[in-house]
């Protein structure tokens, strides 16, 4: 969760983009595994009829009946695990986007609660937030990151020396999920709050909670603030 620039080493990043190419290899043997079978079946079907029509073709019909399932479930689990490693590629792309920026900065992949994207469209009324979004603490500043298509878009800029305080908020109608707050002044010297839900890790849509995790981040932040 917390994409520190020390805590990722090169070695790390490699070895998560063989692990998806191996995953998405897996998945095509398993994609033309069921098609093998299913191949199979048929033939042997229609060579079974064609010879011995008397057969009983109770055991093709089992057969197919579980290969179809087989498959289904397979077909379903690889369209979701396409969607999520899409997803992880996708921040990851954004976040070495955000690192040949600045290489020191501490990345926490993030999701908008409404009021961060009434104030985002308040900021830039012709920026729409989707679903993921990436907070990137640096020495002076905290910005808000999307990736927009393949470019990195900055959205939301906060420097630390205009932080008042960051806490943890319980946001109504997410039972599951609380935001992470960040009161602060804007440059006209008016007081605002950017809230956002923080994601499990890069990749993910499970939002965090209240606990250790959570308030261990808080807890890193207003540190950073206060060193600032």
């Amino acid at each position: 969760m917390l994409d520190r620039p020390d805590r990722v080493p090169r070695r790390g990043r490699a070895r998560r983009s063989r692990t998806a190419w191996t995953v998405e290899r897996r998945f095509a043997v398993l994609r033309w595994s069921i098609v093998g079978v299913w191949t199979a079946l048929l033939v042997g079907r229609i060579v079974v009829v064609s010879t011995a029509p008397q057969t009983d073709l109770t055991f093709f019909g089992i057969a197919e009946l579980v290969a179809i399932t087989v498959g289904v479930a397979g077909v379903v689990v690889a369209v979701v695990r396409a969607r999520a490693i899409r997803r992880r590629r996708a921040d990851e792309a954004l976040a070495l986007a955000i690192r040949r920026i600045d290489p020191t900065v501490w990345l926490v992949p993030a999701a908008p609660t409404p009021e961060l994207r009434q104030d985002v469209q308040r900021a830039r009324p012709e920026a729409v937030l989707g679903e993921r979004v990436t907070w990137a603490f640096g020495a002076t500043e905290a910005s808000l990151w999307e990736l927009e298509e393949r470019r990195a878009t900055r959205l939301l800029v906060i420097r630390w020396s205009r932080m008042v305080h960051i806490g943890i908020e319980d946001v109504l109608g997410e039972r599951n999920a609380s935001a992470v707050a960040v009161h602060y002044v804007r440059p006209d010297d008016t007081a605002a709050v950017a809230t956002f839900f923080v994601r499990s890790a890069a990749g993910s849509r499970r939002l965090l909670g209240r606990g250790p995790r959570l308030e261990r981040l808080v807890a890193d932040l207003a540190r950073e603030r206060i060193v600032a």
